[in-house]
């Protein structure tokens, strides 16, 4: 796949559910400069290395949120100034969920990333008989989607998501037959299945390191949902990062620190040590 250069724009965007609001609220994010991000390529090389980069970055695998895609979480990553923060030391690889869109896909989301764009699920979620237990239509397609991309791209350091790509990463985390794939996993505004095919699973089995990202202001993924997830995995060496915004991909965190910077310097010193 080729390589390619990207240049950085603004800040952190927006979920087909934020979208609206955040784009009525910020007069620096223009139409041009996001469709030229969203097209940015599944893998961006590194600029020239000084001599006291690390020797090998870290290497994760990314998944995007519902009935976005691939593209879009790589522009939001790139709004959100990763590449320019992390760029010396991980490699962010961000795959395409197998299960096109089921339903419409936001209006704004639309106009914003183009028409032409094609949109995935890593399921599609329905209530079971009035409960509040959910029936997630697709997700063994997508465990089967995440084991693919181990063998094609990997193997991986960790795995991120953003939304349902980030419950999706701690379901993967949580399945015993993927388990051992990644060495860490970080969930950016994601919560535990609320699934029937998920009830056995076990998120106090995750024993890797974890990043928690929580957006104080997010009502897609309320606060409590997410620090749902952070309480499950009670044998994870956890961490949360908390920020003021909403559903978003975030820049800095509530100390004004970049949001991945700390848990991914320590993944790297734990990794390098263990060479």
């Amino acid at each position: 796949m080729t390589r390619m250069q990207i240049r950085f724009v603004a800040r952190a965007i927006l979920t087909p559910h934020s979208f609206a609001a955040h784009l009525a609220g910020s007069s620096r994010l223009d139409r041009a400069r996001m469709s030229r991000a969203s097209r940015v390529p599944a893998r961006v090389a590194p600029r020239d290395r000084g001599p006291g980069a690390p020797h090998r970055r870290l290497k994760l695998l990314c998944l995007h949120s519902f009935r976005t895609s691939g593209d879009v979480l790589r522009a939001q990553m790139t709004l959100a100034g990763w590449r320019e923060t992390y760029e010396e030391t991980c490699e962010f690889i961000a795959v395409d969920a197998p299960n096109r869109a089921s339903g419409p896909v936001s209006e704004e989301v639309m106009k914003f990333f183009g028409e032409s764009t094609e949109r995935f699920e890593w399921w599609n979620a329905t209530r079971v008989d009035g409960t509040e237990t959910r029936s997630y239509a697709g997700l063994e397609e997508s465990l089967r989607a995440i084991e693919r991309a181990c063998e094609r791209d990997g193997p991986f350091d960790g795995i991120l998501g953003f939304s349902q790509g980030a419950t999706l990463a701690a379901i993967a985390l949580a399945t015993p037959r993927m388990r051992e794939r990644f060495g860490f996993g970080i969930f950016v505004s994601g919560m535990k299945s609320r699934a029937a095919e998920t009830a056995t699973l076990a998120y106090d089995a995750v024993t890797v390191p974890t990043l928690h990202v929580i957006g104080r202001k997010d009502r897609v993924m309320p606060v409590g949902m997410s620090e749902g997830l952070f309480e499950a995995m009670t044998s994870s060496a956890r961490m949360r990062a908390t920020h003021g915004g909403g559903h978003v991909v975030p820049r800095s965190d509530d100390d004004g620190e970049p949001v991945l910077r700390e848990f991914l310097a320590a993944q790297s010193r734990r990794i390098a040590s263990s060479l």
